[in-house]
C-alpha cells in the first residue's frame, strides 16, 4: 500500500508540474476568469447580433435594396431626426442636472456621500416600465399636478402635460441621469484636490478654482457621462411609447412596429443594424477626439 501510495503522489506531482507552466502564464489565469462572461456576452449578444446582421443581409429584396429603401424613405428621416433631437436634449439636460449632484459627492462627507448615492440609485433599482408609467400618474388630465393646480385655482381644466416631447424628455432624463452621476462621480474622484488647494494658495477664489481647475480636469468624465447616455438614449422605447404621442416616435418603436406589426424581419434588422452602426460611429469618434481612454486609467492622447 506504502508503494501505492508513493505512486499516486509521484504521478500527482507530475501533473501539477505539467499544469503550472500552464497556469503561470502570462493573462492565462484572467483569460479563465473572463470565460464564463465572455461566454454569456457571446450567446445573448453577439450571436442574436449576428443573426440581425445575416438577416438585413439575406433577405428577398437583397440588402443593399433594403438599405437604400430606409435611407430614402420618408419616414426613416423624420424618425431617425425626432430620434437625434431627443437623444442630444435629454442628454444635455443628464449632464446639467447630473453634474451638481456629482461634484456634491465628491465633496460630501462618507455618511452624507453614502446617503446621496442610494437616492441616486434607487431609481435605478426600479423597472424602466414602472418609472415611465409614474409619469402617467403625475402628469395625466386626472393626474397628481392637474389636480394640484386645479385645487390651487391656477388652472380651470387640466393642461396638456402627457403625450407631449415634454414628457418624454422628462422621462428620459429620470432614467439617464443615474447613469450620468454615477460616470461624473466616477471621473471627479480621480481628480486631484490638491490642485485646486494649490490655486486658492496662489490667489484664486473658489469659484476661479473650480472653473481653472476643477472643470478642465472633470472633462473626460463629461465625454464619456455624454457619450454613454446618448448611446442609451438612442435605443429608447418603453418610455416614448408610453409617454408620447406618434410625433415622438422613435427609431426604437419603428424597428420594433417593422417586427411585431409588419412581421417585416428583414427591414427590421437593416435599421437595427444601421442603429448600430451609427452608434459605433459615434463612440469611435468620441474616442478620437475626447480621449475617453483617460476615464480608465489611460493616457491622454
Amino acid at each position: 500500500m506504502t508503494a501505492i501510495g508513493r505512486s499516486n503522489d509521484l504521478a500527482l506531482a507530475a501533473d501539477n508540474a505539467r499544469a503550472i507552466p500552464f497556469l503561470s502564464r502570462p493573462g492565462t489565469i484572467a483569460a479563465m476568469l473572463l470565460l464564463p462572461c465572455f461566454a454569456w456576452i457571446s450567446f445573448f449578444f453577439l450571436l442574436p447580433l449576428s443573426f440581425m446582421i445575416w438577416r438585413s443581409a439575406t433577405g428577398d429584396a437583397g440588402s443593399i435594396a433594403i438599405y437604400q429603401d430606409i435611407i430614402t424613405a420618408p419616414l426613416y428621416h423624420k424618425v431617425l431626426i425626432t430620434t437625434l433631437q431627443m437623444t442630444c436634449t435629454s442628454t444635455l439636460l443628464a449632464l446639467l442636472l447630473g453634474y451638481p449632484v456629482a461634484y456634491a459627492l465628491t465633496v460630501s462627507g462618507p455618511k452624507l456621500r453614502g446617503l446621496m448615492l442610494l437616492f441616486v440609485l434607487v431609481p435605478y433599482w426600479v423597472d424602466i416600465i414602472v418609472r415611465s408609467f409614474s409619469w402617467l400618474v403625475m402628469l395625466g388630465d386626472n393626474g397628481i399636478i392637474n389636480k394640484a393646480l386645479i385645487g390651487l385655482g391656477l388652472i380651470s381644466h387640466p393642461i396638456q402635460l402627457l403625450y407631449t416631447k415634454y414628457s418624454v424628455l422628462m422621462g428620459m432624463v429620470q432614467i439617464l441621469l443615474p447613469f450620468a452621476i454615477v460616470t461624473l462621480f466616477g471621473a471627479m474622484l480621480r481628480i486631484d484636490r490638491t490642485l485646486t488647494t494649490a490655486a486658492k494658495i496662489h490667489g484664486a477664489n473658489e469659484w476661479q478654482a473650480f472653473r481653472t481647475v476643477f472643470f478642465p480636469l472633470s472633462l473626460p468624465g463629461v465625454y464619456g457621462a455624454a457619450l454613454l447616455v446618448f448611446i442609451l438614449g438612442l435605443g429608447f422605447y418603453v418610455t416614448p411609447a408610453l409617454l408620447g404621442s406618434p410625433k415622438e416616435t422613435m427609431i426604437a418603436q419603428t424597428i420594433m412596429v417593422e417586427a411585431t406589426q409588419t412581421l417585416d424581419w428583414e427591414t427590421a434588422s437593416a435599421a437595427g443594424t444601421m442603429l448600430l452602426v451609427i452608434s459605433t460611429a459615434i463612440a469611435a469618434i468620441y474616442n478620437r477626439y475626447f480621449s475617453l481612454d483617460r476615464l480608465w486609467g489611460g493616457s491622454d492622447k
